[in-house]
């Protein structure tokens, strides 16, 4: 008998409980896995590049190890970030073959496609090396997860009869056209599609205070990622939602959503509504990106960095700032506090201040 997925909510392993030391927490993580498994969550996610490269290691201590092959699904990626030859296909599939110690992947995907690495895929003949494992029987079902936009997207699903894809939907990103349009577009090609990310990294969670109060008033305290999950799940063409669960707690409240799901009724259309209201009021820097200030003496993007600014303080994810500071061209740090970008401010923004403030948060998080 075919081995089926009994629960549309997925065990993602980006965001595993970690100990004081930075290592992951296996008996936590164990202890996880058991509950979602009594629970009739199934599907399991790693990936390469999670937790410094140590997530399929405890995936393998915490799930393969435990429970028969056959009980559950393991999903992983290919990292094509690391492939700079078609030899490295191997290297690499090989060695997640190894940590993992699964044996075969029931879902594999090309990881984090976009416009630029849509051509990795296309140099290196990656379609063609996955094909041929997957008739060796160490893929069950080929996908890719997607962070382009949608023009690259239309041109690089042709490129092969694609068993899945995994896309990054929300409500939040919801309400930007490019999401929605991606995920209607392969929606109504039939394909089916897992989701990422659908409480955005913990944000919709934890989101801006008044958000939190309207979620509070409709749906009681501590409802919010509910929101978000119950959102995400209603939506056609949707197999697989994937939650990177950090707790116990997290595991317990997401097993409780999935099975009694806030209904996607008007009440929930308007509570969205009104929380959406609230988070795009939310700045920490009433920038307009009129430019007014630009340019900058020493060559600073200041529209930039107030936007990074207002995105970190906004979801709290490290990597916001962290990403933007290995490519800027010129170091928010550098600025020299000569103020004529304040001069010209139409907002009277504190130009240099904020950007000192800037530098000090990005400064704790080194």
């Amino acid at each position: 008998m075919e081995k089926q997925i009994t629960n549309r909510l997925g065990f993602g392993c980006m965001r595993l409980p970690v100990l004081e030391n930075g290592e992951i927490d296996i008996q936590q993580v164990k202890d996880m896995v058991d509950l979602a498994f009594e629970n009739g969550v199934n599907y399991f996610d790693t990936a390469y590049g999670y937790h410094s490269e140590k997530s399929e290691g405890a995936v393998k201590t915490a799930l393969v190890n435990r429970y028969p092959r056959e009980s559950y699904f393991l999903a992983d990626k290919m990292p094509l970030w690391k492939v700079e030859k078609e030899e490295d296909l191997e290297v690499l599939f090989n060695t997640q073959l190894e940590r993992t110690g699964a044996g075969y992947f029931d879902y594999y995907l090309l990881h984090a496609v976009s416009n630029d690495r849509v051509e990795t895929v296309r140099k290196f003949n990656i379609v063609n090396f996955l094909k041929a494992k997957q008739a060796q029987g160490k893929i069950v079902k080929i996908g890719f997860s997607y962070h382009g936009d949608l023009e690259a997207l239309k041109d690089f699903i042709n490129d092969y009869k694609w068993d899945f894809i995994q896309l990054q939907l929300n409500y939040y990103d919801m309400e930007k056209g490019e999401y929605k349009a991606q995920y209607e577009f392969v929606r109504d090609l039939g394909i089916p599609v897992i989701v990422m990310e659908p409480v955005r990294g913990g944000f919709l969670a934890r989101t801006v205070p008044n958000a939190q109060k309207i979620i509070e008033a409709n749906y009681g305290p501590d409802k919010s990622a509910s929101l978000a999950l119950s959102y995400i799940n209603s939506l056609d063409g949707v197999f697989m939602v994937l939650s990177g669960m950090s707790n116990m707690a997290q595991v317990k409240d997401n097993i409780s959503t999935f099975n009694s799901p806030i209904p996607m009724d008007e009440k929930a259309k308007k509570t969205i509504a009104d929380v959406m209201t609230e988070i795009n009021a939310f700045k920490v820097v009433d920038c307009t990106k009129c430019e007014y200030c630009m340019p900058c003496p020493v060559g600073i993007n200041i529209p930039k960095i107030f936007e990074i600014y207002n995105k970190y303080e906004m979801f709290k994810s490290d990597w916001i700032i962290k990403d933007y500071l290995k490519e800027a061209e010129v170091q928010p740090t550098e600025c020299i506090g000569c103020g004529v970008c304040a001069s010209h401010c139409p907002q009277a923004i504190a130009i240099p201040q904020k950007i000192a403030e800037f530098n000090s948060v990005a400064e704790k998080l080194k």
